[in-house]
């Protein structure tokens, strides 16, 4: 039956990846342009790729990639502010953007006959805006309650003393959203400085897949886009985490939590690398699913109210986290038998296991990237944060090579070693609610 089904899915993926024939330029201004025609679909995604996000800000800087995506939508040469959402709404569109430590992207989702307009709103939005002084001043007090909010939210700050207990050295300590002292010194020059030496096109791709001519696209590409002028990106050194010596621990008391949320953390292989996959085929055996050993031996006996587990899909200094709430006496226990059932994982584990967990994921890939959005996203990733497109390209081929010594191989190398980084938060006596 397994053997069955592994066959089944291969036959599948090897026809999914004769069909992921990416039509790649390169612009002669230095952007980069990568289409996936699909004739599946009769929907298409553009997403506009930069590689900057809050792990290439300067001190006095924290937090302006963030603010910077904000400003975008308030106002282009071309349209007004508001004008850009309206466009794209009245034609059944959704249009965003994102933020992260390591990219910053803008992407529409729409119907393929109105791919042009999308387009002509992503350059309006990404290459023209005008950043006026004034709406820098209004954007101002809304960030900054952003951030505020973040403050009171129990989870956000659990996150963010994970980060900072994790990371020393690396930018990925400090928050996306930055700090109210750097995000309310922020002056148009300091933005219109930042926007131009990340946001243009030696530092950026646009990604189109769907139903499109990839040569129609490039030719409305060269049309846009293709007329900014490109210039060097600033080098960013951003500084590598020291080796971790021995487990870092964390305690936050809050009143406004009632049980345990519990973080443990471990360094992981960077994203695209050798282990990377096996460690992906390791957490699809550990937690995903109702299936996983943590759901049956934490979930279903009771011992936690939840959990998660993952990756965070870093080009450096990566990690793999478990995450669960708990009763708060529960802490040592729940904890043990974690680190338990690594090592018992890491002692029986089987072929068979692994197959089968190669298989879940390679299905999940091929139904994530049904849909269009998933799939620019995914280019767009490959592309600016794991800096190869072979990742995207040959994940399937990646996954199905791992093999059990492979994940034996990531358990020696990171999680069986004592150097965790934990970070409980508990509720603060009296407190509750």
């Amino acid at each position: 039956m397994l053997a069955r089904l592994i066959l089944a899915l291969e036959v599948i993926a090897m026809g999914i990846a004769l069909a992921q024939e990416l039509y790649i330029r390169n612009l002669p201004n230095g952007a980069k342009l990568i289409v996936r025609p699909r004739e599946d679909t009769y929907a298409v995604a553009i997403h506009v790729w930069f590689r900057v996000g809050s792990a290439y800000e300067k001190y006095d800087e924290k937090g302006i990639a963030h603010f910077l995506e904000h400003m975008l939508f308030n106002g282009s040469e071309k349209y007004p502010y508001g004008e850009i959402e309206k466009i794209v709404e009245s034609l059944g569109g959704n249009i965003n953007a994102g933020t992260s430590k390591d990219f910053t992207y803008y992407h529409v989702e729409i119907a393929y006959p109105y791919w042009r307009t999308a387009l002509e709103v992503l350059y309006q939005l990404t290459m023209k805006p005008l950043l006026e002084e004034e709406m820098i001043e209004k954007e101002k007090p809304i960030v900054i309650e952003e951030l505020r909010r973040g403050k009171d939210n129990p989870s956000n700050v659990l996150w963010e003393t994970f980060e900072k207990t994790a990371y020393k050295v690396s930018p990925y300590r400090f928050p996306i959203v930055g700090f109210e002292e750097t995000v309310s010194r922020f002056t148009r020059d300091m933005l219109l400085e930042f926007y131009r030496n990340f946001y243009q096109p030696r530092n950026m791709a646009i990604v189109v897949v769907g139903r499109v001519d990839p040569k129609e696209v490039e030719e409305e590409v060269l049309k846009t886009f293709g007329r900014e002028e490109g210039r060097p990106v600033p080098k960013v050194v951003i500084p590598t985490e020291p080796e971790q010596i021995g487990p870092r621990f964390e305690r936050i008391e809050d009143p406004r939590v009632q049980k345990a949320y519990w973080i443990i953390g471990w360094r992981a292989p960077a994203i695209a690398k050798t282990d990377y996959y096996a460690l992906i085929v390791l957490d699809e055996i550990l937690g995903n699913g109702r299936t996983s050993v943590l759901y049956r031996e934490l979930k279903e006996k009771g011992l936690v109210y939840s959990f998660f587990t993952g990756d965070m899909g870093r080009p450096r200094d990566n990690m793999y986290v478990i995450s669960a709430t708990f009763d708060p006496e529960r802490y040592e226990e729940v904890k043990g038998r974690v680190l338990e059932i690594l090592r018992e994982v890491y002692e029986s584990l089987t072929e068979e296991q692994v197959e089968f967990a190669k298989g879940r994921v390679i299905s999940s890939r091929i139904f994530e990237e049904e849909k269009v959005d998933s799939e620019a996203y995914d280019i767009g990733y490959s592309y600016t944060v794991a800096k190869d497109l072979d990742f995207y390209r040959f994940f399937t081929n990646n996954v199905k090579r791992v093999r059990k010594v492979d994940l034996l191989r990531v358990f020696e190398r990171y999680l069986l070693k004592d150097n965790y980084v934990e970070v409980l938060m508990v509720p603060s006596k009296g407190g509750g609610g």
